[in-house]
């Protein structure tokens, strides 16, 4: 099979020969499931966007950004740990915040396509949603490019041989309840904070101490192609504070019930202006996320 493709391929003559029909993994395996993002082998109905691990996979829960080199260039800001020594020799730390020019980048929103596991006779295998044949090539050629980065074979069937189940989607891991001052909620995030270089993995320890000064009492942490985000609960007054760990992000902040905020897409999350608050990591950040979950 290519490694990667860019319409349909080797697989036109199939697809062209099907009014609809499904991808379909091989018999998914125990690193499979875990790559995939799962927290723990699924069962048949289970459906995730898979983790970021390859460009296909990234683009599909991230987007991608295009650099505009044909517009005037901004300044940006971006917050560092950092250590440095007074006139005395006495060592300091802290996070800074630098200005930079670059030119302006445009985000092309993630597919964010689910993959559902399914009960098939040699075991359990993902699948994706059912596909039209008159969908854009695009938007095919990425779902193919999903499972020739995914799995090591896939099918295409009929949408009526991998038939799921009642899908549950599988976004967040939901801790125990309970308060999350900062030393419980790191006891959490330490090894999930270690993907990070050493300045972004204190920028990131440091605004976490923001929030969870104003008490949270709840926490949930993304699976899969959510993995980015850590969310802090605050159920009295249905908001919830979802951070990126990544230094120049943004933190979304979202004011409804759990269950109507973790059905959001990642399209939703990202452009749909469904938030209450959308606060970028700059110099001001602790202000406005603190001025934000304090809101009445």
């Amino acid at each position: 099979m290519p490694k990667q493709v860019r319409g349909l391929s080797v697989y036109r003559s199939t697809i062209e020969r099907l009014p609809q029909f499904r991808l379909l993994s091989s018999p998914l395996t125990e690193d499979q499931a875990a790559t995939l993002g799962f927290d723990g082998f699924p069962l048949a109905g289970a459906s995730i966007v898979p983790s970021a691990e390859g460009p296909a996979t990234f683009f599909n829960a991230r987007g991608k950004e295009i650099v505009r080199k044909d517009l005037p260039m901004i300044t940006k800001s971006r917050s560092i740990n950092r250590s440095w020594k007074d006139w005395h020799g006495q060592t300091h730390h802290g996070t800074q915040t630098r200005s930079y020019e670059t030119y302006p980048r445009e985000h092309i929103a993630p597919p964010g396509e689910f993959l559902t596991a399914v009960e098939t006779d040699s075991g359990i295998a993902m699948a994706t949603r059912i596909i039209d044949r008159t969908e854009p090539e695009e938007s095919i050629a990425d779902l193919l490019n999903l499972y020739l980065e995914c799995f090591p074979h896939f099918e295409i069937v009929d949408p009526n041989l991998a038939v799921p189940v009642r899908i549950e989607k599988v976004n967040w891991r939901i801790l125990p309840p309970g308060k999350f001052p900062f030393d419980r909620a790191m006891q959490v995030l330490d090894n999930y904070l270690e993907q990070l270089t050493e300045s972004d993995r204190e920028a990131a320890r440091q605004r976490i101490r923001t929030i969870t000064r104003h008490e949270p009492d709840f926490m949930a942490v993304g699976l899969g192609g959510f993995s980015e985000y850590i969310v802090f609960g605050f159920t009295r007054k249905n908001r919830y504070v979802f951070e990126s760990p990544e230094t120049g992000n943004a933190t979304y902040i979202f004011r409804n019930e759990w269950e109507q905020v973790s059905q959001l897409t990642k399209r939703q999350i990202l452009q749909e202006q469904l938030q209450e608050a959308r606060i970028i990591h700059t110099s001001r950040w602790a202000i406005e996320v603190s001025e934000a979950i304090q809101r009445k």
